[in-house]
């Protein structure tokens, strides 16, 4: 972020840099990150995700049907017929403002459920979005259980819609609970959800070995191996011929020379 304002609109910004410790703090205390952590997801990536959805809206409503002569075609976007859950995860402050910021910047109402150990800096988030103008009943903020939240939302006839990230597991349950509702709702709700990842690294033979170790250590083990895409296998390239896959400890013991 660099120091800089934090622009909301073309007519005026909200100047964030007072809340950036603040910010920091409380995602270091409640999701159990250190000062690098936080700043770059709490501050600087949620940042991000508010400037470039800004970005996004312009271009969506920047494209519009061709017209012919004397002819003016436009399409209109408006919000869903229903409200938006935003069901929010615990490891990362920037996506858990992020899912609920922006169906409400497409014009939606939100109800949002953070995860337990990020309802500290999902209370600050909506202090800070309530001081720069969001007008109550936008985003309403609540603290309930998952399941409790679940039986009330995904049974009442305005339910429009889910934003998630969370594991695989439940996101299928979600999945089955609406599909087998459908007939409650007032429409079809528009489900969208990322789950966890489990991502490979290719280790190239000119690569540094040490170097390699350390990165492959962080990827997987770094937040407590609370990452959004954890490190689950290396796919090393011999340099006289074949391949090997290891877990992360198993290649930084093969490098070391401990079998």
């Amino acid at each position: 972020m660099g120091g800089q304002s934090l622009y909301f609109s073309e007519g005026g910004r909200f100047d964030f840099r007072r809340y950036r410790a603040m910010t920091n703090a409380m995602t270091m205390l409640g999701q159990s990150k250190n000062i690098f952590q936080a700043e770059i997801d709490a501050v600087c990536e949620f940042c991000d995700f508010l400037r470039f959805n800004v970005q996004f809206l312009t271009e969506i409503y920047n494209t519009q049907p061709q017209s012919s002569p004397l002819i003016w075609n436009k399409m209109e976007y408006r919000a869903l017929e229903g409200f938006i859950f935003a069901l929010t995860p615990f490891n990362f402050t920037s996506i858990a403002g992020n899912l609920p910021c922006a169906p409400a910047l497409m014009g939606n109402t939100v109800v949002w459920k953070p995860a337990e150990t990020q309802i500290y800096s999902a209370s600050l988030i909506m202090k800070i979005l309530q001081e720069a103008g969001l007008p109550d009943g936008v985003i309403n903020l609540v603290f309930v259980n998952g399941s409790t939240a679940g039986a009330e939302i995904f049974s009442h006839h305005d339910f429009g819609g889910i934003h998630f990230t969370g594991s695989t597991a439940v996101f299928r349950q979600i999945w089955a609970t609406i599909g087998n509702q459908l007939s409650n709702f007032k429409s079809f709700p528009r489900l969208v959800g990322e789950t966890g990842g489990k991502d490979f690294v290719l280790a190239h033979p000119s690569a540094n070995a040490k170097a390699v170790s350390v990165a492959l250590s962080r990827r997987a083990f770094e937040f407590k191996d609370r990452n959004a895409a954890l490190l689950q296998e290396l796919i090393y390239q011999n340099p006289f011929g074949g391949s090997k896959k290891f877990s992360p400890i198993r290649f930084a013991r093969y490098e070391n020379g401990i079998t």
